[in-house]
C-alpha cells in the first residue's frame, strides 16, 4: 500500500443532501468550530494570491458546487440562502466539504493532532491510503466482519459489583455465566465475547485456565468467539522479574494459538517487549496493545500486520467526568457526555490513518457516567455523584437521553474494529427492563431490555451525530412542551384552529378597495381672474380683524388682577 496525504471531508453517511435540512444548527456545528483554527485563516492549494477565513469564501466554493451565480460570500450567507432555495442541499453540502477540507489542510498538522479533523463527529478522516489491489482491511475476524463483544466481567479478574460483592470461586464463575448466556449473546447480535484474566493464568493449567477452557467450549458451541484480555495485578509479587513476565504472556499466547474460539490476545500495557512475547508464540495471532486517550501520540512498534490498538473511552477516569450533587447537576453531566461522544471517532480514525493501528473499543462503552459502582468499595470518593440514582429510574429525560448516548456510541464505536461493552449481567439481579441500580447501566443485557440500545444488526446510524444533544438539563421531566403562539385578532369573531381562519357569526363588510379614478371631478381654480382674488383677499382682512378684537376683550377680562408667580 502507498501513503498518500490524508484529508478531512464530510461523512456523507452523517451530513448530506437528504439529512443537511434536519441540521439544529450548522453554523455552530460547523463553523463555530472551525472558525477558530489557523487564527481563522486558510488558502487554497495551489495559492491564488490570496487569503480566507469565514468572512470571504473563495470564489471557487461556489463553482465546484455548481452555484452559477449568487456566490456564497461568507459562512453567514451558506445557510440562508439554501432556507430561501437559492442553492440544493447537495451544494449546501459540498460547500461545507470544501471548507472542512481546506481548513485541515492549512493547518497542516494532522499528523500529531488526533482532534485535527474533529468536527463535532460531521467529518472523517480520508485518503490515508491507495489500495494495491490485493490488500483486504484489516480486521480482527478473517471475514472482515466488524467485532460485537461483551465482557465476561467479575468471571477470572475481580470486579466487585458485578459479582455481588465478593470474588467468585472457579465453580461459582461456572455457575454464574451458563450456556445459556453464551446463546442469549448470540441472539442479540453479538459475535464475541472479551474474557479478562490474570497474565500468569497459563503459566501453568491451574483451575483458572481449565475454568477458561470450558468457558471457551460454550462460547463455540453459541456460535461466537473470543478475546483474551491479560491482566497485570495491581502490585507485583516481589521479586518478579522481567523475564518471568514475558514468560508468562508468551505462555498465554501458545494457549490462544491453539485455541480455535479465540481471535485476539490483548496484552496488559503497550511495552513493544510485551507484543514480542506473544509473537515468541504466534507471527499471525492478532495482538491488542492497551491505550487511553492520553496516550495517543506516543505509540511507536514496528510495522505488523496484526498489531492493533485496544482504546479505553471510560466515562469516569476524572474527578470531573463524575461529580455531581444536585438533580440539575446530574442532568447536566449527562449532557455532556452525550455532547463528546461523537468526537471519539476522531482519535480511533487517526490512530488507522497516521499510526497505521487500526483501533478496537476494550473498554467504556456502557450507559454510566459516574462511578456509582464502587461507592461500597474501598476508596471511594463522594461528591454527592449517587445521591439521588432513584430519580432517574422511570424518568422520562433519563431514557431519552440513554437511549441518545447508546445510539452515539454505538455510531462512533463502530468506525474502528468494534467494541466490547462493558459487561452482561449483575449477579443476583434480573432483566426486568427496569434499569433500577447503576450496575445495570453497564450491562448489555439490561441496556437492550431496558430498550435503551439500537439493534446491533447495524453499525448504528449517522444521523445520531447529526445534531448535539438537547439542552433541557435544567428543569429535566419538568421541562414544558413548547406552545403554539397566540392567535391572531379576529375583532368580533374567533379564530378556527382547524381552518386556521377567522370565522364570525356576521360576516365583516369587505374592506372598501381604493377607486381606479376619482367619481367626481376636482375643483379647478382656472376659472378665477384678478378680480375674484383681490375679493378673497379683502374678506381675508375682515376676518382677521375681528379675530383680533375678540382676542383683545378676552384678555382684557384680567385687568385690575395681580398675575401669580
Amino acid at each position: 500500500m502507498t501513503k498518500n496525504t490524508p484529508s478531512c471531508v464530510v461523512d456523507r453517511e452523517v451530513l448530506n443532501e437528504n439529512t443537511v435540512d434536519r441540521m439544529d444548527d450548522l453554523g455552530l456545528s460547523v463553523f463555530a468550530k472551525l472558525c477558530g483554527y489557523n487564527r481563522g485563516a486558510f488558502v487554497l492549494d495551489p495559492p491564488d494570491g490570496k487569503t480566507y477565513g469565514c468572512l470571504s469564501f473563495p470564489q471557487s466554493f461556489s463553482t465546484n458546487a455548481g452555484i452559477t451565480s449568487n456566490p456564497i460570500a461568507d459562512s453567514a450567507k451558506l445557510m440562508p440562502a439554501f432556507a430561501a432555495g437559492n442553492i440544493t442541499a447537495a451544494q449546501t453540502v459540498d460547500i461545507v466539504d470544501q471548507y472542512i477540507s481546506t481548513v485541515y489542510s492549512t493547518g497542516g498538522n494532522g499528523g500529531v493532532d488526533p482532534y485535527g479533523c474533529d468536527v463535532n463527529g460531521l467529518a472523517k478522516l480520508d485518503n490515508c491510503v491507495v489500495d494495491d489491489g490485493t490488500e483486504t482491511p484489516r480486521s480482527l475476524y478473517p471475514s472482515g466482519e466488524g467485532v460485537k463483544a461483551v465482557t465476561l466481567a467479575g468471571a477470572f479478574v475481580p470486579a466487585l459489583w458485578a459479582t455481588g460483592g465478593k470474588e467468585l470461586s472457579m465453580e461459582e464463575v461456572k455457575g454464574f455465566y451458563t450456556s445459556k448466556d453464551f446463546q442469549d449473546m448470540a441472539e442479540l447480535g453479538v459475535n464475541t465475547v472479551q474474557i479478562p484474566v490474570p497474565r500468569d493464568a497459563f503459566a501453568e493449567m491451574g483451575e483458572v485456565a481449565n475454568t477458561v477452557s470450558h468457558m471457551l467450549d460454550h462460547i463455540g458451541k453459541a456460535g461466537l468467539s473470543a478475546i483474551l484480555v491479560l491482566v497485570s495485578p495491581e502490585k507485583e509479587a516481589k521479586g518478579t522479574t522481567d523475564k518471568e513476565i514475558n514468560d508468562q504472556v508468551t505462555a498465554a499466547g501458545i494457549f490462544a494459538n491453539n485455541a480455535k474460539t479465540i481471535i485476539a490476545v490483548q496484552v496488559p500495557s503497550a511495552l513493544p517487549s510485551l507484543v514480542s512475547s506473544i509473537r515468541a508464540a504466534s507471527t499471525t495471532l492478532p495482538v491488542l496493545v492497551p491505550i487511553n486517550k492520553g496516550q495517543l501520540t506516543n505509540l511507536a512498534f514496528p510495522p505488523d500486520s496484526f498489531l492493533f490498538a485496544a482504546l479505553d473511552v471510560g466515562a469516569s477516569t476524572s474527578v470531573a467526568d463524575v461529580a455531581s450533587s444536585d438533580s440539575e447537576g446530574d442532568r447536566l453531566k449527562m449532557f455532556y457526555h452525550e455532547t463528546i461522544v461523537c468526537i471519539d471517532r476522531s482519535p480511533i480514525e487517526w490512530l488507522d490513518c497516521y499510526k497505521d493501528m487500526p483501533v478496537y473499543i476494550t473498554s467504556g462503552f456502557d450507559l454510566g457516567v459516574d462511578d456509582c459502582i464502587y461507592k461500597e468499595e474501598k476508596g471511594f470518593k463522594d461528591y454527592g455523584q449517587c445521591d439521588r440514582f432513584e430519580e432517574t429510574v422511570g424518568s422520562g429525560w433519563w431514557e431519552r437521553h440513554r437511549q441518545s448516548l447508546a445510539a452515539r456510541q454505538l455510531f462512533t464505536y463502530s468506525k474502528g474494529l468494534g467494541w466490547s461493552f462493558s459487561a452482561w449481567k449483575v449477579l443476583g439481579e434480573e432483566s426486568n427492563g427496569v434499569i433500577d441500580s447503576p450496575g445495570k447501566l453497564l450491562c448489555l443485557r439490561d441496556v437492550v431490555a431496558a430498550g435503551l440500545l439500537p439493534s446491533l444488526s447495524t453499525h448504528g446510524d449517522g444521523a445520531s451525530c447529526l445534531n448535539g444533544p438537547k439542552a433541557d438539563f435544567a428543569m429535566g421531566d419538568l421541562t414544558h412542551a413548547p406552545t403554539e403562539s397566540p392567535p391572531p385578532d379576529c375583532g368580533y369573531g374567533w379564530w378556527n384552529a382547524t381552518t386556521k381562519k377567522c370565522d364570525y357569526w356576521i360576516p365583516p363588510a369587505p374592506t372598501p378597495m381604493p377607486t381606479y379614478k376619482p367619481t367626481i371631478p376636482c375643483p379647478s381654480c382656472e376659472d378665477m381672474g384678478t378680480k375674484e382674488m383681490i375679493q378673497a383677499g379683502v374678506a381675508g382682512a375682515v376676518i382677521a380683524l375681528v379675530l383680533n378684537w375678540l382676542v383683545k376683550k378676552m384678555n382684557g377680562r384680567g385687568d385690575g388682577y395681580q398675575s401669580l408667580p
